[in-house]
């Protein structure tokens, strides 16, 4: 399993597909996100949970 950096992460969220950031925000503990959302929504919410 890849670490992930609180400051900087090393993964480029915008080439990974929905579904891959969902499970990503799952495994960081981020609730709340579906799939109805929008990826760049996603991605936000992720970044703001790192």
């Amino acid at each position: 399993m890849q670490a992930f950096s609180m400051s900087a992460p090393s993964i480029d969220l915008e080439s990974m597909t929905k579904k891959e950031l969902l499970a990503l925000a799952n495994d960081l503990g981020i609730e709340g996100l579906n799939d109805r959302m929008l990826k760049a929504d996603i991605i936000k919410r992720i970044k703001e949970g790192l």
